[in-house]
């Protein structure tokens, strides 16, 4: 582990000071004596947004290398988990994603601000959506109004540019519009997934509110290296929705492991998980159940961020 996490460590050196390097070698000082700066500009925002992206990227890459330069300095093992991004990048997302949304609506060098009513009518109406959908749930209900206010705001503007300004700045319009797509599935994923944790023996029905779950039996089956014990739910939800999830033990000779493989069922909305795990000295399984919602939608908007970028290569290469 200590000889990965160095290789690792290594290799994003090199990566860091030969990008450095190329930088310095191929930079152009410019003469350029003017000085006039406008705060309501494009390229003002165009600057704010690379400082933002500077600082997420900065924050990530010292989530990521610094347990592993902890390790090879010192053997000592911490993790760097969600709380920590979490605090660090949610709150600078609120104004990158305004800044989005507002930047291409300037000119260059100096500009007010166009087509206010719009603007300012997006805004209204993603703050009233907000909160009608976080007002009942049990969270922090002003900071996640504020972020989601955002993100929805992002998603309206560059909507309505789609059909505004047809085939002009597409790669920009479809990245803006792929990111506010991004942010918008992982706030619902992190505020309507829910989880159920129980102990159930064969035949036995786990019952909640708005669910339930029926074990009904497990199989056994001997594959060419492992013994699979595959077991048998029935999950229905308060609207009525029956499905049958099969998760599954794997059993391994040698050496002698188990390891437990989700049952997943995936559709346009909702990704739903079921796992089994056998619980020691006892005729019960663990059973642990989630729902996940909007999880294709986020693999769907990194897919329409990649090919904003190709977008973007395509037309460069035809315009030289």
């Amino acid at each position: 582990m200590v000889l990965r996490g160095l290789y690792i460590l290594i290799f994003l050196f090199i990566l860091i000071f030969l990008s450095f390097f190329i930088f310095l070698i191929f930079h152009k000082s410019e003469n350029n004596n003017s000085k006039t700066f406008y705060l309501l500009s494009k390229e003002t925002s165009i600057l704010v947004n690379n400082w933002f992206m500077m600082y997420f990227l900065s924050v990530v890459l010292i989530g990521t290398i610094y347990p592993i330069f902890l390790e090879v300095i010192s053997s000592q093992k911490i993790s760097v988990g969600p709380p920590f991004f979490n605090k660090l990048i949610l709150p600078f997302l609120i104004p990158f994603m305004l800044a989005m949304a507002i930047g291409p609506k300037l000119k260059w060098i100096k500009s007010d601000i166009e087509d206010k009513i719009y603007l300012i009518s997006f805004f209204v109406i993603s703050l009233i959506l907000s909160i009608l959908i976080i007002r009942n749930l049990d969270i922090n209900f002003l900071y996640n109004t504020i972020l989601i206010t955002a993100a929805f705001y992002l998603f309206f503007i560059t909507l309505r540019d789609f059909f505004h300004r047809k085939y002009r700045n597409l790669s920009q319009i479809t990245a803006h519009f792929s990111f506010s797509i991004l942010i918008l599935s992982i706030l619902f994923n992190n505020i309507f997934s829910s989880e159920v944790i129980t102990n159930l023996k064969i035949n036995e029905t786990y019952q909640a509110q708005n669910l339930k779950i029926n074990f009904e039996s497990i199989e056994q089956e001997n594959k060419q290296n492992f013994k699979a014990i595959k077991g048998k739910f029935i999950v229905e939800d308060q609207s009525g929705l029956i499905e049958v999830m099969q998760p599954e033990l794997r059993i391994y000779n040698q050496p002698n492991i188990v390891t437990s493989e989700a049952d997943i069922k995936t559709n346009i909305f909702t990704d739903k998980f079921m796992t089994m795990n056998y619980v020691q000295n006892q005729d019960y399984f663990n059973i642990r159940y989630q729902v996940k919602p909007f999880m294709i939608w986020i693999w769907i908007s990194t897919i329409l961020l990649c090919l904003s970028g190709c977008l973007s290569l395509i037309r460069k290469k035809y315009e030289n």
